[in-house]
């Protein structure tokens, strides 16, 4: 019984914290602090970045809409329009929502000089 107790107290001394690693969120959130509303609403800004970012790089990969290199999100979304490509209305959407982001507005691209 005492070796028990011991175990018990020693899981019980350290603070338990989650670690979220993103390249948009840096920190860590305390287990009893995920309850507060600004850290719930930290973490769904987060998941919801996260899954426009993926929306958008599938948009850069997809070789369907032209080429990507030295131009826009936008620039490149408006020439397949012209195209007759029909590009997705969303990802317009998406950009235009967030012109003042450059992850939004730069393709997966723009940190390679190609």
């Amino acid at each position: 019984m005492p070796r028990e107790q011991k175990q018990q107290d020693i899981t019980t001394l350290f603070n338990q914290k989650k670690k979220i690693t993103s390249k948009y969120f840096k920190g860590t959130l305390n287990e009893n602090s995920v309850n507060d509303a600004t850290d719930l609403s930290q973490t769904r800004t987060l998941k919801r970045k996260e899954a426009d970012m993926t929306l958008l790089k599938e948009f850069d990969l997809n070789w369907e809409y032209g080429p990507c290199t030295g131009i826009t999100r936008l620039e490149r979304w408006e020439r397949a329009e012209r195209h007759n490509l029909n590009p997705p209305k969303d990802v317009k959407q998406l950009i235009q929502n967030h012109q003042e982001d450059e992850d939004y507005l730069q393709s997966l691209w723009k940190d390679y000089h190609l």
